[in-house]
């Protein structure tokens, strides 16, 4: 037999093979195509036996960084089939046995995760991208640098440091006393701020402090902008403690600012211990004062023919004459009113 026909048969046998090792995976429901090599469709073929995966990493909701999936095997080399919404991609496991994708985050997403390892599903979840990312701070962690200070005039004075009440830390936040005036310390992680169409809740362990009798406010906010012209904003929209009274207010583009509904009674000053929780979802508002399980400040209304914002910053604020705040914590998540109600 001459070296043509020899190679000619060689080629055929191959031939042959190869289209009974696809038959096989196509059997055994293992991903092929027409790229891979007969060696490559042989290792694929080893994979219908089996295979210990030892662990998975998988997430239902991706933060705004993305989400890593994962599955870790026995050997390196492996190759691992991945789809994200339905694009496939071979992701062969590292040294360590580790095969890993990352979903990227575009806001509001939904999405499929699959992972196969030869005919073992591995993974096989539904996502959702967050709005955006929660956040929760506590003094005694000591986070200072995780807040952007915002203050008009810039030229006003501030501190922002770590104190004690009642044995406990405390972030301080102070300002010199002076009219017209505003100091805001806004999560870093929220410097390219919020969707205005997405919902918030903000809760925050406020000591109540007044430093002036000029007329003063200490709050929890959202705010329309960081760059201020103005210590009103262009919106505001506040849960505050005030001389005599406690609630909620407001102020658009003319910077008045209005009771949108408050009542009488001043806070305990100094030592008592006070959770004020924000909620805001489109032009819907949720607010309470609550001091341990006893409610001091309840109201809930559409407000949207007040106030909507197309883009706003979680902040604790101090303005006017105010001087002073102190908070323990905060927690900052997302909120939806339709989901709430239909619980």
């Amino acid at each position: 037999m001459s070296i043509a026909s020899n190679v000619i048969l060689e080629n055929t046998r191959l031939g042959t093979t190869r289209t009974k090792i696809r038959n096989k995976l196509t059997e055994y429901n293992i991903w092929w195509d027409n790229t891979l090599t007969i060696f490559e469709l042989a290792e694929r073929l080893v994979l219908m036996f089996a295979v210990t995966v030892l662990n998975t990493v998988k997430s239902t909701i991706i933060t705004p960084g993305g989400f890593e999936y994962s599955v870790t095997l026995q050997d390196s080399g492996v190759p691992v089939d991945w789809w994200i919404d339905g694009v496939h991609s071979v992701v062969r496991t590292n040294s360590n046995g580790k095969s890993s994708v990352t979903v990227q985050y575009v806001q509001d997403a939904t999405g499929t995760v699959v992972c196969k390892v030869g005919k073992k599903e591995a993974i096989n979840v539904n996502y959702t991208c967050v709005p955006f990312a929660s956040f929760s701070d506590y003094a005694w962690d000591y986070n200072t640098d995780s807040y952007d200070i915002v203050k008009y005039p810039t030229s006003i004075s501030h501190t922002f440091n770590i104190g004690e009440v009642n044995y406990s830390e405390v972030y301080n936040l102070a300002k010199e006393v002076g009219s017209s005036s505003v100091v805001m310390a806004i999560p870093k992680v929220y410097s390219g701020g919020i969707g205005g169409t997405n919902g918030i809740h903000m809760e925050v362990a406020i000591y109540q402090k007044k430093d002036s009798n000029q007329g003063w406010g200490d709050a929890i906010a959202l705010v329309n902008s960081k760059s201020l012209s103005h210590y009103r904003d262009t919106k505001i929209l506040e849960l505050g403690a005030y001389p005599s009274k406690k609630g909620l207010k407001y102020s658009t583009s003319d910077h008045v600012v209005r009771e949108l509904n408050v009542s009488s009674g001043q806070l305990t000053l100094d030592s008592q211990l006070y959770y004020f929780d924000l909620y805001y979802d489109n032009g819907y508002v949720k607010a309470t004062i609550r001091s341990g399980s006893s409610s001091i400040y309840s109201y809930e209304a559409d407000i949207s023919d007040k106030i909507t914002f197309d883009t706003f910053y979680p902040a604790v604020m101090i303005y006017d004459a105010g001087g002073h705040i102190q908070f323990e914590s905060i927690e900052i998540e997302p909120w939806t009113h339709e989901v709430e109600n239909n619980e």
